[in-house]
């Protein structure tokens, strides 16, 4: 592994450990509630919204739509879109957890889910892949990463680019692909189900103390 690479990955995974992937995180594990179980727009949707999520930390940390960071509303409109969905992760978290006490105690529970139908689940994953990613620019990545991927976008060094670029983003992403792999264990109980699912909301609302410090 040469130098670069592993600069991009260490970085990748150090970058990782921000507030913003775990509200992503949170509303990873919902796209799987809203659909009926069993179903395999589950698979394509969770798919879609991590593909749109890195697409947009691309374009909003190296790309165009850097310009809509330096916007002067852009800062305030973000802290209260993280309000809101810090508040509501929290409303979930406790909704899960409770569940998971009472599945725990063998006592009937009360799925939280709303199935949402498929003409309005698709654009909406579409449009909260992008909301997040725009969101993730309040929490800055590492400065090194971000100059040299800067600097060789104005060279025109694209070979550069797309190696430092594509390798950083997915493995900044690596709790999403956690994730995924521990909510996509068909043999895990429902408790454990709930449980995982509590903590991720749990997380991802306690980290917005991070982001309005």
């Amino acid at each position: 592994m040469n130098s670069l690479t592993a600069i991009t990955i260490g970085v990748g995974l150090q970058d990782g450990l921000n507030p913003c992937i775990f509200i992503a995180c949170a509303v990873f594990i919902l796209l799987g509630g809203w659909v009926k179980p069993g179903s395999s727009r589950i698979f394509f949707l969770r798919l879609v919204f991590g593909f749109v999520y890195a697409f947009g930390v691309f374009n909003f940390n190296f790309g165009p739509a850097q310009v809509f960071v330096f916007q002067g509303l852009f800062i305030f409109i973000a802290k209260v879109l993280y309000f809101v969905l810090g508040a509501g992760a929290l409303f979930l978290g406790i909704l899960t957890l409770k569940d998971w006490f009472l599945l725990g105690r063998k006592l009937p529970a009360v799925d939280q889910a709303r199935y949402v139908s498929g003409w309005v689940l698709f654009p909406l994953t579409v449009i909260l892949g992008l909301v997040l990613s725009a969101l993730s620019t309040l929490w800055p990545i590492n400065t090194y990463l971000m100059l040299l991927g800067n600097e060789a976008i104005l060279r025109e060094q694209w070979h550069i680019v797309i190696k430092v670029v594509t390798g950083y983003v997915l493995a900044s992403l690596w709790p999403l692909w956690l994730v995924w792999a521990l909510v996509s264990v068909k043999d895990f109980r429902p408790s454990l189900l709930k449980i995982l699912s509590a903590v991720v909301f749990i997380t991802a609302s306690t980290a917005m103390i991070f982001i309005f410090k």
